[in-house]
Formats: structure tokens, sequence, C-alpha cells
């Protein structure tokens, strides 16, 4: 059969037509539709059954056609250049679509659409041709089933493994968590598609060697170059975690995390010789708390321990798991996956709750079949919040006009919307149907997301729920500060998301590192692709901040209008900052005063109580401490700390921000007396004041002073009049208290 018969058959002029309608289809969609990762693995899918279709289809007819054919090379080319020109049908409209809606993306794109769709062609043509070449027109129905197969494997993968990106065959990767919105062209990618083309390759040697043994025209060569090419794949295969395309959890525990520690109720894996090796018992105290929390709030108990991997950075994570700021939990084998950068882990009991839930999910998947719930009870279970509740945030949102009905976010619906905003949401509706129809109802609706249980149906209890917000108080400054937490576009609405996270990231990593010129270029090539993300502006005016640039970061404060009330507020504290550290300590006075009175995070009105109160003392204490607010170097800021301590030893300020650094870095034993210091010579404000006593009685328990805790914690907690403040400083008495009692029966046990 020549190739212009083959062109024109019905099985590749119907291909054409389902990959030209397919495509047109995709680019309809936000973030799918441009010429990017999503377009590529989702074109690679459709490509790969429509190429072992074709190839399946047209070596079949080719045998038939003209059985005097010996040599299969003719068709064989003819077959991968038909499969070619379909390709290009996919990329031509992706690369029109980006074209169109101006899209950042496409260097990137074309290269994902190289390695993706292409490679997967090239290896389900392969696979095609085999099947059609041994079975004739049974292959039409064989090819497909190995493509299935391949891809039901890539579930299996996810189910019983412990990573959560796959490297596969057909649709080249899964990169894992939505909200790592960075998917970068790494090694590892390059590596894992050459390794398919070679797969490709190797089913071309098998038709071939069999045609020659048919026909007995079987040379050595053919011999040779397959031995290489299955030399090359068993080793690549053996070197799969080296490589970094696969990770076992016994991989993991003895080559990365190989210290261990077993408790009532975990067993917590860590790498020896870091922070968390040191603060190991602390860690398992952590756990077994939230648990005993969890256990009583959800009604549960599970006799299976819960195992815990602790990386020592977000990067080890990555690599190994495939979650980079995405912290996860898999309840269908008891794990959760985390970075302990601080004390006590701020979702630990979020993630644990996704683990222990799956005593009430569903029986496969451990989980609801609503995400809206499965994150609703996470956030339920956890509550408090930053600086306010959730019911206080949803009731702001629901006030301005920003929050999507819980009908529209309780499904899939869940990850359209920014993600915020849907756990917020969905965790005030959670807690509101935990709270007044019990725990029991929830789990029965948890596990087969049916409301029906209620006896009523979700617009009615929609309505009661928001009923219910509208008794709830919130202070002034919950709407400005919401309008900047919860504005932010969802990854499916914001533009050029995988480019500008990549750029961020490298910014971000730049920036810790202070290399803060590069820093500032990657800040400034992000925000020629969206010039009104007020998170770039900020970063790119604090590059420029400690790099020393005062007057440009002026500028590039002052000339920026986009975001919310609350960006322009810390755009105008970088001015402040510019100001003083210029000499301009009059002028930089006026504008903190000015914002002290506005509405902002309790973190930037305590940093703006110390520099007014610097201010103010003037002479080698203002210096020492606009020297301080002037660098992120740690061994500076101390040195100026500790100057300024010396020069007026009876000034609070100082000793709590130096206490504060010991905090930080988890030295609670160097915190304590300087946070003691720090409250005994009065710092200058109440919101001072409350969080020198906080971080003060976390010190203090991290130490094992418990009775010292609970008073730090009773005073704070009678002194603070925020909700959620209150209740974190209740649940730090109550875990006081249990670690108390635990010690005393310990010890009991022992005489």
């Amino acid at each position: 059969m020549t190739f212009e018969k083959m062109l024109f058959t019905p099985s590749v002029l119907i291909s054409v037509a389902i990959a030209l309608i397919a495509s047109i289809v995709l680019a309809l969609f936000p973030l799918i539709g441009t010429l990017g990762f999503e377009f590529s693995a989702i074109s690679a899918v459709l490509l790969s059954f429509l190429s072992v279709f074709i190839s399946a289809s047209l070596i079949s007819s080719s045998q038939k056609s003209d059985r005097s054919k010996k040599r299969l090379s003719d068709p064989i080319g003819s077959i991968l250049l038909i499969n070619f020109l379909i390709l290009l049908i996919p990329f031509l409209i992706g690369l029109l679509s980006s074209l169109i809606k101006g899209d950042c993306y496409l260097k990137e794109g074309a290269i994902f659409f190289l390695l993706i769709p292409t490679i997967t062609m090239f290896f389900s043509a392969s696979i095609g041709m085999l099947a059609g070449y041994f079975f004739g027109r049974k292959g039409l129905l064989i090819g497909p089933l190995i493509i299935l197969v391949i891809l039901c494997y890539a579930l299996w993968q996810l189910y019983y493994g412990i990573s959560i990106f796959i490297y596969n065959p057909i649709f080249g990767l899964f990169p894992g968590p939505l909200y790592d919105e960075a998917i970068p062209l790494s090694l590892t990618l390059i590596i894992s598609r050459i390794i398919v083309f070679f797969w490709g390759i190797l089913l071309l040697l098998i038709l071939r060697v069999a045609n020659s043994f048919k026909y007995s025209l079987f040379g050595i060569w053919d011999t040779i170059l397959l031995i290489i090419v299955v030399i090359v794949l068993i080793t690549a295969h053996i070197n799969e975690s080296k490589i970094g395309i696969s990770y076992t959890r016994d991989n993991i525990t003895e080559n990365f995390l190989s210290g261990s520690i077993e408790t009532d109720n975990f067993i917590i894996y860590y790498t020896p010789g870091t922070p968390e090796a040191k603060d190991i018992d602390l860690i398992a105290q952590d756990h077994e708390w939230r648990y005993k929390q969890l256990k009583e709030i959800l009604d549960v108990d599970s006799p299976d321990k819960i195992r815990s991997y602790i990386y020592p950075d977000i990067e080890t994570r990555k690599r190994l798991v495939g979650a980079a700021e995405t912290t996860i939990a898999n309840p269908i084998h008891k794990e959760i996956h985390l970075v302990y950068g601080s004390f006590p882990h701020p979702v630990l009991k979020h993630e644990l709750v996704h683990v222990m839930s799956g005593d009430f999910g569903n029986n496969i998947l451990k989980l609801s079949p609503k995400i809206g719930l499965l994150e609703g009870i996470a956030v339920a279970a956890d509550w408090g919040g930053q600086k306010f509740t959730p019911h206080q945030w949803s009731k702001a949102m629901i006030e301005m006009g920003i929050a999507p009905r819980i009908q529209d976010i309780v499904g899939f619906g869940f990850w359209y919307a920014p993600s915020q905003v849907s756990y917020t949401l969905m965790g005030s509706f959670s807690r509101y149907l935990i709270d007044t129809y019990g725990i029991g109802n929830f789990k029965k609706v948890y596990k087969t997301g049916d409301f029906s249980v209620y006896g009523k149906s979700l617009d009615e209890l929609t309505r009661e729920w928001q009923n219910y917000l509208r008794t709830i108080e919130t202070p002034p400054e919950t709407t400005a500060i919401a309008e900047a937490l919860f504005t932010v576009p969802s990854i499916f609405n914001a533009t050029c998301p995988r480019r500008i996270a990549e750029l961020k990231k490298e910014g971000y990593e730049q920036f810790n590192s202070g290399n803060y010129f590069m820093a500032r270029d990657y800040f400034a090539d992000a925000l020629e692709l969206n010039n009104e993300d007020p998170a770039l502006i900020n970063w790119l005016a604090y590059s420029h901040y400690y790099e020393g640039n005062y007057m440009r970061a002026t500028e590039i404060a002052k000339s920026s209008s986009p975001g919310s009330e609350l960006d322009k507020h810390l755009l105008e504290n970088i001015n402040g900052n510019s100001a003083w550290q210029a000499g301009n300590s009059a002028e930089a006075g006026q504008i903190f005063d000015r914002l002290l009175n506005m509405h902002a995070p309790d973190d930037l009105k305590r940093e703006l109580e110390i520099k007014i109160s610097a201010i103010s003392e003037g002479a080698e204490v203002e210096e020492n401490i606009k020297l301080f607010f002037g660098t992120r170097d740690k061994v500076l800021q101390l040195a100026y700390l500790t100057e300024a301590i010396k020069t007026r030893p009876l000034y609070a300020p100082p000793h709590y921000l130096l206490g504060r650094l010991f905090f930080n870095k988890g030295e609670y034993e160097k915190a304590v007396p300087h946070l003691i210091q720090a409250y005994l010579l009065e710092l200058p404000g109440k919101r001072l004041t409350n969080e020198n006593l906080r971080i003060l009685g976390i010190s203090l328990f991290a130490k094992g002073n418990y009775d010292q805790a609970i008073t730090t914690f009773e005073y704070l907690l009678s002194n603070e009049q925020n909700e959620a403040a209150q209740q974190y400083a209740q649940d730090f008495i109550e875990r006081s208290r249990w670690r108390k009692e635990n010690i005393q029966t310990e010890g009991n046990q022992l005489k």
C-alpha cells in the first residue's frame, strides 16, 4: 500500500477529524487551551489512542495488500509520517490559540509538545504496528487495550505508591498538586521521555527481527542493536530512583529519611543531623496532641499507626513525592508528608484530619466524593485562622460579593475558585453543619456526598449557614484584609500562571540567598507578563531596598497602583523604610504613624510600633534598629540588636527582636531570657506585648516548662480580644496540661 493510499484510508481521515475537533475544543478552555504542559499532556492521551489505532490498521492492511513485500521499511516509514502529520494538527491549533490569547509560555510549550505528544505518538505508533503485524485486524482492539493498561498502571502507581507525581509513557508526567504552579522542564522529564523513545525503538526492532525471521533475512546487526536497547532500558529501570523517575517508601526511609521514632499513634521518619532531628521529641509530642484532639472531634480511633515523613526542605519533598509548597496527606496508606519549618506545625492538624477522616470516607480512596467536603472538614476541625476565624472571613467575603455559591464549590468546582476562597468557605460551611447537626450526620454526608441525610436540600442548608454568619461579629479591618487575601485569581483564571510561577520561584530563591540583583531581574520579568500582581511589585521594591537602592524602591512603590487597600499599605511601608534608611527620620515617622492607624495585618502593625518607638528614642538606638530593618543578614541583625541593648539595656524592643530571632531558629533556650526581659521592660503597644507572650509561651513549652507556659498563655488569654488568638492560647493551655499529665503518668509507671 502506497503512502497516498494510506493517507486517504477511512481510519486516517476519521483520526484527522477527531484530532481537529478535540484540539479546537481544548483551545476553548482556560489554562489547558494554550500550548503548554496541560495541552501537551491531554493531547498526548488522545493522540496515543488515535495513533495506535491507525498504525495497527495500516500495517495490517499493508500486510494483506502486498504479501510479497519482505521489508517493512516502506510501510513503517509511511505510517510514522502519517502519524506525525496528524500530530501537527493539535500543535498548530495550540500555537494559534496561544498567539490569539497572548500566552507567554510559547517556548516552553513547544518544548513540552516535543517531549510529550511527539514521543508518545512514536511510542503508540510502534505499539500499534506491532499489534497489527502479529494480530492483524484484532490489533485494532489489542493496541488501544495496551494503551489503556499503561494508563491504568499510572493510576495503580498513584494508589499504591508514596509519590504523587507519575512519569508515564502516554501523558508524560502527572506533576503533583494543582497548587504547585511551577512545572519546570526538568532533566528527569527529558530522561524519562528518552527512555520512552527507546521503548518505541525496541518495539520496532522486535517487529524488524520478527519480519526478518519470517523471510529468513535475519542479520547479526539486528540482534546487536536489540541487545543494546534492552541493556539501556534495564539500566534505566534499575536506576529509576537515582534519575528521579520514581521512589518507594523503603527507598525514601533508607536513603533520605533514615531516622525514625515510634509513638503510640505514629511512626515518624526524619533526616538525622537536621534541626528536625534535634527537636524530634517535640515534633512527636505535636503529633500526639493533634491526634488526641482529632480523635475526640471526629469520633474515630483507628488501631493503625500513621506514618509521618518529615522532609528537611520543600525541594527534597518535591523531588521525592512531588509536593513543594503544598503539604499532602494520603488517607489510603495513612501517611502525611511535612516540612517542619516551625513549632507547632501550622498545618499538621489539617493534614491529620485528611488521614483520620479516611476511616469514614469511601471504601476505595478513603475520601469524600465531594472535594469541598474533603477540604471543608479539615478546615472545620483545624479551625482557628490567620487573625480571624473562617466564619469571620466567610462573612466578609459574602458581604464583599466575592464569595462563590457553596453549590458551585462543593464538588470539582472547588478547584476553579481561588484556593483561599474555597478552603475558607467550605471550612465555615462544614463547621456550621457539624456544630448544628453533629459529627455523625456529617460523616455520613462526607462518605456519600448526599446532603439528604439532613432532611434538607443543599440550598436550604446554605441559606441557614448564611443566616448564621450574619450573627458573627467581625472587626472593622476584616474586610480590608479579606480583600487582599481572597481576590487572588485561581490558576485557571490567572495570566500566564506557569511561566510567572517559574519566574517567581527563581526570584524567591535568589532573594532568600541574598542575591537581590538577580532577584529583581526575575521579578521584573514576571511583572512584564502580569503588571497587576501586587505581590510581585512588593518583592521587586524590596529587592531594590535590600540592595541599598532606596530611591528606586520608592519609585516602584509610589508608581504602582494595582492591588487592594492592604497592598497599597504594604507598598507605603516600603516608602517609609526607604526614607528612614536614607536618613529622613521625620518623613519616615510620619508615614509609619499614618499606617499605624490604617487597616493592616498585626505583623505589620507590630513592626510599625517598633520603628515609631525607635525613631522617638533617636541617637544610637534608632540607628541600630534602623540598620536591623535594613538587612536580612541574620549575623548583622544580631550584631545591631546586641549593640542597641548595650547602648540602652532597659529599652524593650531590641530584646523582643533578639528573642524572636532565636525563636525563629528554634533556639528556644536562648529566646526565653530575651522575651522575658522584653516583657518586664514593657513593649510599646498591646500587639507587641501579646505577640511577645505568645512566642514566650511556645518557647517555655518547648523547653518543658509547662507550668510557666500555662501561666503565660492564661495571661495572654485574658489580655487578648481577638477570637482566633484566644483559641490559639486556649489550645496551648490544654496542650501544656495534657503534657504534664502524660509526664506524671509516665513517672508513676516507672515507680
